[in-house]
């Protein structure tokens, strides 16, 4: 069984990205302990390298549940996956072999112009499930 270092809800203070440190963030996380609860791990410092984690992060609404994602995002990480181009591909005469030919063919297919706009249509937001569920269902079938 794998140790779980810290497992709790942390607030978002601060993130950087920058040529020399790369990218950062500063989270508070809440003073349960009496200790750190990462006092014993190492930290980048000069050449050593610091103590790595894994991390999953989900951020909470105001009534503390998980935020769902925008379409808008899940379309566009759909329109970069081989796959649905292929399964694009097939459905139409053209051939999708790229992001953008992708997001040509989404946008065709949903009746918009733009995919942020699944974040605020409803009609085009459930054709996008639809569309998305479809090629779901055919990658559990391969």
């Amino acid at each position: 069984m794998t140790a779980i270092a810290w497992q709790g809800e942390a607030m978002l203070l601060q993130w950087a990205e920058s040529s020399t440190r790369g990218r950062t963030i500063t989270l508070l996380l809440p003073e349960e302990d009496e200790t750190h609860p990462f006092r014993d791990y190492s930290f980048k410092s000069g050449k050593r390298s610091g103590q790595r984690f894994m991390c999953v992060f989900v951020a909470l609404g105001d009534d503390e549940q998980p935020e769902p994602e925008p379409l808008s995002k899940e379309a566009v990480m759909l329109c970069k996956n081989p796959a649905f181009w292929e399964w694009a591909s097939s459905s139409v005469w053209t051939t999708i072999d790229s992001e953008e030919s992708a997001k040509d063919f989404l946008c065709q297919q949903l009746s918009i112009t733009s995919r942020s706009e699944l974040n605020t249509d409803e009609q085009a937001a459930a054709r996008f499930r639809l569309l998305a569920a479809q090629f779901r269902q055919t990658q559990r079938i391969l």
